[in-house]
């Protein structure tokens, strides 16, 4: 090959953007719908989350934590919310994670 050739094609892949990775979690804010949630010994409850900006939700990962595990644990969760049951009396905090972006809510456990 050609050494003016190799020159170009160099100067091209250079000014492209093909091996930039772009981090999609900036910018983002996120959202509980409430900031304290009741919930039973032995019942589930559930929170919405909001992502803003909403067109890009599908590349999010969102990573959610309950502080203690020993009164609430995640029963299911996705980009749109989470669903915990309570089990023992006590109270918690959750986080959703998204980045360094995160919301966080109080989770309440009653006894029935």
């Amino acid at each position: 090959m050609d050494t003016k050739v190799i020159i170009v094609l160099a100067l091209l892949f250079s000014s492209c953007h093909l091996f930039e990775s772009v981090d999609e979690t900036q910018n983002v804010a996120v959202y509980f719908n409430e900031s304290n949630v009741s919930v039973y010994e032995g019942g589930l409850a559930s929170l919405s989350l909001r992502i803003e900006p909403p067109d890009r939700l599908p590349y999010y990962t969102v990573d959610y934590k309950i502080l203690n595990e020993e009164v609430a644990v995640i029963f299911r969760a996705d980009r749109r919310g989470v669903v915990f049951s309570g089990r023992k009396e006590g109270a918690t905090v959750i986080t959703a994670t998204i980045g360094n972006a995160e919301a966080k809510a109080v989770i309440n456990v009653f006894k029935q």
